[in-house]
């Protein structure tokens, strides 16, 4: 597996990451049409590890409450995405390219440095088959400045 897309180098805590993340299964079997076949019986998780001189919590348990949006994928097969004509899907495949999977919508709730680690699942027992980790990013805080203006009311009151 590697990335096609990879996160943007910043982006902003509690914010949609501008970018769909894509990551690209290749084979490394020989016989292309059992990985084909087999790429059905596969899924892939996303989830955060911490990026180099990270001081936040290495938990696994914590970072998983830090990132949202679209965490699980399924393999889309690039032979479909050729059928249709797409360009940009046949200069991803590569010779040994048998899918994608693609991590839209992706939110990191905390400031730090992170990386995404792509983990290749078998649907039947969950085992963990390969994993790949992202270049590091930074996620800045969005910090929200309410500014308070006085109201000041005035009254005039007429007298006859």
């Amino acid at each position: 597996m590697d990335f096609i897309v990879q996160p943007p180098r910043m982006a902003d805590a509690g914010s949609t990451i501008l970018r769909t993340v894509i990551v690209r299964l290749q084979m490394t079997d020989t016989n292309p049409d059992y990985a084909v076949a087999d790429s059905h019986n596969l899924m892939a998780a996303a989830a955060l590890v911490p990026g180099p001189h990270s001081t936040g919590s290495p938990d696994p348990n914590v970072l998983n409450t830090l990132l949202g949006g679209h965490r699980i994928a399924s393999i889309h097969p690039f032979a479909d995405d050729e059928a249709d004509g797409s360009i940009a899907s046949m200069d991803m495949a590569g010779p040994q390219g048998v899918g994608y999977m693609s991590f839209p919508g992706l939110v990191v709730h905390q400031a730090g440095t992170f990386r995404l680690r792509i983990t290749l699942l078998r649907t039947a027992d969950g085992a963990a088959i390969q994993l790949v980790d992202s270049n590091p990013f930074v996620v800045q805080s969005t910090a929200v400045q309410v500014l308070a203006h006085p109201i000041t009311a005035s009254t005039t009151v007429l007298q006859c």
